[in-house]
């Protein structure tokens, strides 16, 4: 998929995801948190990061309100001078500020985040994923950037169903998934 394509696949499915139903979404997103705990690794993680949900992405309330009660540490990316990201720690009590994307951040010092090899497993959003792995994002580069330092034990994309793609070309800055989940699916890939 070339730059022009990958560009034309950003719009269409970013106004296809900002599109949908609340119900749909709703449901969509309740099926996502309900396979996401029934994984092993989610069982046995101490520290996750998750994400705030905009313009019709899987929301992940349902495992950061419960995440909690299980011992586990939620983390939350937060937009650095540098165009990368780093992950603050956040409880649902927790106050949060919109960034320049007007996505919510945890309103955190920097010196609290946490590094990335702590972190047992990274949830993404995307607009489009392929079986190889390859996440199509926002454009920004932000999650790239800031993987190709360090990364997490664990990569996994959350989607819908119909954000799945044949084939996206990975260019040698993407950083591959472990795995996607959506409502009806796991995909596992080897990165």
């Amino acid at each position: 998929m070339s730059d022009y394509f990958k560009n034309l696949a950003r719009y269409a499915l970013r106004e296809v995801r900002k599109r949908l139903s609340p119900g749909y979404q709703k449901q969509a997103s309740e099926q996502v948190c309900t396979r996401i705990k029934t994984l092993e690794p989610y069982r046995y993680a101490k520290h996750i990061a998750l994400y705030h949900a905009i313009e019709g992405e899987i929301r992940l309330d349902n495992i950061w309100r419960s995440a909690p009660l299980h011992g586990k540490f939620c983390y939350f990316p937060a937009l650095t001078a540098d165009k990368s990201l780093v992950f603050l720690p956040a409880t649902p009590a927790t106050s949060f500020r919109k960034n320049r994307y007007n996505i919510p951040e945890p309103d955190v010092d920097f010196s609290q985040a946490i590094s990335l090899d702590k972190i047992d497993l990274m949830f993404l959003p995307l607009l489009a994923f392929d079986r190889h792995g390859t996440r199509l994002g926002m454009g920004a580069g932000y999650y790239d950037r800031t993987l190709a330092r360090q990364k997490p034990n664990l990569l996994i994309g959350v989607a819908y169903d119909f954000q799945q793609q044949s084939f996206i070309l990975r260019q040698e800055w993407d950083i591959a998934l472990h795995s996607i989940i959506t409502p009806t699916q796991f995909y596992w890939s080897s990165p």
